[in-house]
């Protein structure tokens, strides 16, 4: 359990929950608290990983990113830093575009209506999470002592991800090591480093080069660097480490992390097993949300590619484990991604929304994030803003393994604004990238034939139904959340191809 805030932190923020904008100064919070200003930083750094001031930007930070996606019409990004005590605004939409993978004034764009609660400040509860430590970082030459508190700016930035514990050397899973060194012309480079604690194995490194007069910048977007990678990075580690292991015991995370793979292959007989080490995690841990979000997911896929015959009930199921996930989860942005994937496949795109833009909210740099949201877009029939974020995932993680699902979206967003053949590419990009996939055939056929492509049809046609026999339209137009406009032109090439209506 996370260890309970002293009385004098807690008053602290409240206040400042209560009050973001207002120009607080340490000393007055330090007031606010009834302790000296030392105990107050003492407590900042030991309880949250950070100093009073660090919060207190990153608090305006979200609640700015709140009222951007709540604002009403006319509204203005200055109007609204401003409300949220941002005083700076060159520094503030440097700081969100680096956070949240977008600036302000896009975000106010596409806000979506929905309202979102207001974020909270409780400590949330990581159960079996990856443990990180940040090492202090080798400074070499006299400038590089300037960028003394990287480290605690990377702590912090990563403590707001809430889902990785930040903990002690000895007892980390994983060290973030770095070097900071001045160069002749007096610029900063800074070298991060992420290792497996107990083989030294390097899972990943980066670097930044920033004025050494703008240490406070330069700190700021280094640890946003770091924060857009490390739970991804993390999430990727955990995963081979549970499948390595192989012990008799594994926990519901180990069980969680063995089920992810099996789950993001979009493949039937994976789904099953995925399953199975789900319900054991569950049982394991049933007030942990992940792996119930999850289940979420792997059921609703199970629906919506025709995996199993018991379509109906495979989709009352994942809807079911999203709303007993959605009540456990605490601040947790894969979680919250999960959540989004579950709700959209039990056909709730208005709620699947709701959580797609909290993981966001969360973690602007998680690719998996950013592909939930562009999904719910292109079944609204929203394409341009769908290839848009589509890209934006494929741009954020090059390597993943869900990119092929990237590219499926992008070819039904292309179908849907009758670029046929930039389509037809993109269905068969999809396919390189898993040709396990073969369920995408029953989308590429029918976008063959309104490309003039009849023999490629009948042939992408051939390669669904040898696996789908049974299958009719009715079936298509039930399995995925799809828009009439789109449904209608896909389920009118299927029959021109012979499949049954139902």
């Amino acid at each position: 359990m996370p260890r309970p805030l002293p009385r004098d932190l807690r008053k602290v923020l409240d206040r400042l929950e209560a009050e973001p904008n207002r120009p607080w100064r340490v000393e007055d919070l330090a007031a606010v608290s009834g302790v000296a200003r030392r105990t107050l930083h003492k407590h900042f750094r030991r309880f949250l990983g950070c100093t009073p001031m660090e919060f207190l930007r990153e608090l305006r930070l979200d609640r700015a990113r709140q009222e951007l996606l709540r604002a009403s019409p006319g509204a203005g990004v200055t109007e609204v830093a401003e409300r949220c005590g941002i005083t700076h605004l060159g520094r503030f939409a440097t700081r969100y575009r680096e956070r949240y993978g977008e600036s302000p004034s896009a975000t106010l764009r596409r806000r979506s209506g929905l309202h979102l609660p207001a974020a909270s400040l409780t400590i949330p509860l990581a159960v079996e999470r990856p443990t990180i430590a940040v090492v202090p970082f080798d400074l070499i030459g006299p400038e590089a002592r300037r960028a003394a508190g990287l480290p605690e700016e990377i702590v912090a930035a990563i403590w707001r991800l809430h889902s990785v514990n930040v903990v002690t050397t000895l007892q980390a899973r994983y060290h973030l090591r770095g070097k900071v060194r001045n160069d002749i012309g007096g610029r900063l480079r800074v070298t991060v480093v992420l290792v497996e604690a107990s083989t030294g194995r390097t899972l990943w490194a980066d670097r930044w080069d920033g004025d050494r007069n703008d240490v406070f910048g330069f700190e700021e977007r280094v640890a946003a660097g770091v924060a857009r990678v490390i739970q991804s990075t993390l999430r990727d580690a955990e995963i081979d480490r549970a499948c390595r292991q192989g012990c008799a015991r594994p926990t519901a995370w180990e069980l969680t992390m063995r089920a992810l793979p099996r789950v993001v292959s979009l493949e039937a007989a994976s789904e099953g097993l995925a399953l199975e080490l789900l319900e054991q995690a569950m049982e394991l841990a049933p007030h942990d949300a992940l792996p119930i979000s999850v289940a979420a997911w792997c059921h609703g896929l199970r629906a919506g590619h025709h995996f199993t015959a018991r379509r109906e009930e495979e989709k009352a199921a994942a809807r079911a484990l999203a709303i007993r996930a959605a009540k456990l989860n605490t601040c947790d942005g894969l979680t919250e991604t999960m959540l989004a994937a579950g709700y959209t496949l039990a056909h709730d795109l208005e709620v699947a929304a709701i959580h797609a833009e909290r993981a966001l909210t969360l973690d602007g740099g998680s690719a998996w994030a950013w592909g939930r949201s562009a999904w719910i877009k292109a079944y609204r029939g929203e394409a341009m803003e769908a290839i848009e974020q589509f890209q934006i995932a494929r741009a954020l993680a090059p390597a993943d393994s869900l990119n092929f699902l990237c590219s499926v979206g992008i070819a039904a967003s292309q179908f849907q604004i009758a670029r046929y053949e930039e389509s037809v590419l993109w269905y068969k990009r999809a396919l390189a990238e898993n040709p396990a996939a073969t369920w995408t055939n029953r989308f590429l056929a029918p976008t063959y034939i309104l490309a003039g492509r009849a023999e490629e049809a009948r042939r992408s046609f051939a390669l669904f139904t040898a696996e789908f026999p049974d299958l009719t339209i009715a079936d298509v137009r039930s399995g995925l959340p799809w828009n009439s406009h789109y449904i209608d032109r896909t389920a009118d090439g299927l029959e021109t191809l012979g499949m049954r209506p139902s």
